[in-house]
């Protein structure tokens, strides 16, 4: 239908006003199609989670960028230094996808504006001659196309040499390569602040790593930043974590740690010195908690406090990025998995997991009720790991606190924050008023 384009300017803003002024709860434009206006009013959602499925791997992961931040240039700098960590301890669907990795990366490079940056790809693998940092042949077939050493030397062979792996060793490892240290100042090592569970009284090392940059030789304290003989006048860090979506167990059952995705990808990017279930040698836990008896029988609990403390201790990622290409609801590593084709985005690791858990994971295998983390709460070992995460400031896991925008490349729709994002580029001189009035007429077709 042709309309009036010669509407007065000041009378078109002032009739948008009651579109764009609506119901703004921490910078987001809410959509009441998929949760109750009056909760938005009165301040109950604490958390937005976006979904992005059925598109490639690299459209999903752009998309779930663009609905959070409208544009990477919005949430990457020029010039930051971007750390992501993925899973990298298993083959197959036990790593983070390849595909949904590189998509994130050469968004980073094609950043609108230029990229002067870098990237570090990093991760520390409790195995340490498996994994998929080398995996090969059949390990690739579901989450390929590279293993992660071959996707760096990918980019390197087309000139992006500020993209940079670095495999984290500890220190039993290579102690030379990573000394325990107190802080940059005394160059690349671990970290080991300590800290005292609250529900265990179980006394931990909460290590993190201070990663010398291959490309720029700058140090890289995840906790306190860029550091080139001081922190001063050093760009910005970015810590991204991009973890994949699977059952821990084996043949579809709940063992100890339920789902493995973003909560339990926190041991990738500590120490784990001696056995998983072991503490270090002086008698300090670590993360691993789900087989260490310092906490009887909420082990579960433990480990998602665990998390939540290293987060408080060390660096909240800006960002947590599921990666669901394909979702082993049978094992990380089996045949009975399922390519769901779908990306998730949270700022915090708990809701995300229970988002993904409940509404990706768990339709892939409905018999297994365990994947509900709502179902038989006090035995959920996800849920526990997530309630243990929740206990120290984190997330939520009550669905009425949690907006859901998911976006479906068979069904495309438009979301009440498009609208307002139009109209803050209409109002900036970037859209006219007919690109916001079609904008308009798609969401309305739409609900």
């Amino acid at each position: 239908m042709e309309r009036d384009r010669t509407i007065n300017r000041r009378e078109f803003i002032k009739q948008l006003g009651a579109c764009s002024s609506g119901i703004v709860v921490g910078g987001y434009l809410l959509d009441s199609a998929l949760f109750s206006p009056e909760k938005a009013r009165a301040g109950i959602i604490r958390a937005n989670v976006f979904v992005a499925k059925n598109g490639s791997p690299a459209d999903n992961v752009a998309k779930v960028i663009n609905m959070r931040f409208a544009g990477i240039e919005n949430f990457i700098g020029r010039d930051d230094v971007v750390v992501i960590n993925p899973n990298g301890q298993w083959g197959y669907q036990g790593g983070s996808n390849c595909a949904c990795c590189m998509g994130l990366i050469d968004l980073i490079l094609n950043r609108p504006g230029g990229f002067d940056g870098e990237i570090i790809f990093t991760e520390c693998t409790q195995f340490r001659t498996t994994g998929y940092w080398t995996a090969s042949a059949a390990e690739l077939v579901r989450n390929g196309p590279y293993n992660f050493n071959d996707m760096i030397t990918y980019y390197h062979d087309r000139g992006h040499t500020r993209v940079s792996g670095v495999r984290l060793w500890r220190n039993q490892d290579q102690p030379e390569q990573w000394p325990v240290v107190t802080g940059p100042q005394q160059g690349q090592g671990w970290v080991r602040p300590e800290w005292r569970s609250p529900t265990s009284n179980c006394l931990f090392y909460l290590a993190y790593p201070v990663i010398r940059s291959p490309y720029s030789n700058r140090l890289i304290d995840l906790k306190n930043g860029v550091y080139d003989n001081g922190y001063e006048g050093q760009p910005d860090l970015k810590f991204i974590k991009m973890p994949n979506l699977n059952n821990h167990g084996y043949s579809a059952q709940q063992d100890y740690a339920g789902i493995t995705s973003a909560i339990k990808s926190f041991l990738g990017i500590t120490e784990l010195e001696n056995a998983y279930s072991g503490p270090y040698n002086d008698g300090h836990r670590h993360l691993h908690t789900y087989g260490d008896p310092c906490h009887g029988t909420n082990r579960a609990y433990a480990a998602g406090e665990g998390a939540g403390a290293w987060m408080n201790h060390c660096r909240k990622p800006d960002i947590v990025l599921t990666t669901a290409e394909w979702v082993g609801w049978g094992s990380r590593t089996g045949s009975d998995a399922t390519q769901a084709r779908t990306v998730g985005l949270c700022d915090d690791p708990a809701t995300l997991d229970y988002y993904m858990s409940k509404y990706v994971l768990w339709p892939c295998y409905l018999p297994q009720q365990y994947f509900n983390p709502d179902y038989d709460v006090a035995n959920n070992r996800t849920r526990q790991t997530i309630n243990g995460c929740l206990g120290m400031g984190y997330g939520t896991a009550d669905e009425s606190e949690i907006a859901a925008y998911v976006y479906d490349f068979n069904d495309p729709k438009t979301f009440r924050f498009d609208i307002d994002r139009m109209i803050k580029r209409f109002r900036d001189g970037q859209a006219t008023q007919q690109d916001v009035l079609d904008l308009i007429e798609q969401y309305n077709e739409g609900q």
